[in-house]
């Protein structure tokens, strides 16, 4: 199984394209309660992430790792929030359905494909390079 460790870090970049962080107005957090995340950055080019948005007056409220937090909108230079991308999602099962099929109509015309010895019904034997099957008990070569 170690040679499985790989695989999510291939899907990780690969499902991210699937969303898109695009900017987000102030009037849209009032509208959108769907929104469970956005990243707020400050005049001071810091960035506060809040779960569960809210806009009560002038201030956006959240939480930031569980602890409440308030934030002046006029402090806040850029709102962003994660979206899907449907595009890009159709655009990446096109692109893995083709490399699926490339590879595997590669594999089938292989040249060196269905050349090796088939040993039939004998267990216990192994194909040689003269295209007979040898024993594998034997010690001597075929």
């Amino acid at each position: 199984m170690r040679h499985l460790r790989w695989i999510p870090l291939l899907a990780s970049p690969i499902l991210a394209n699937c969303h898109s962080v695009r900017p987000v107005q102030p009037a849209d957090l009032s509208a959108r309660a769907s929104l469970q995340r956005v990243w707020v950055t400050r005049s001071d080019r810091s960035t506060v992430v809040l779960d569960e948005p809210r806009l009560a007056g002038d201030t956006l409220t959240g939480l930031t790792n569980g602890e409440p937090q308030s934030i002046p909108l006029s402090d806040a230079t850029v709102i962003r929030s994660r979206q899907p991308a449907p595009g890009r999602t159709v655009m990446l099962a096109i692109l893995a359905g083709a490399a699926t099929l490339g590879t595997l109509f590669y594999l089938e015309h292989r040249p060196d494909v269905g050349n090796a010895a088939f040993c039939g019904a004998a267990i216990g034997s192994r194909p040689n390079p003269f295209g007979n099957c040898c024993l594998l008990e034997d010690t001597t070569p075929c």
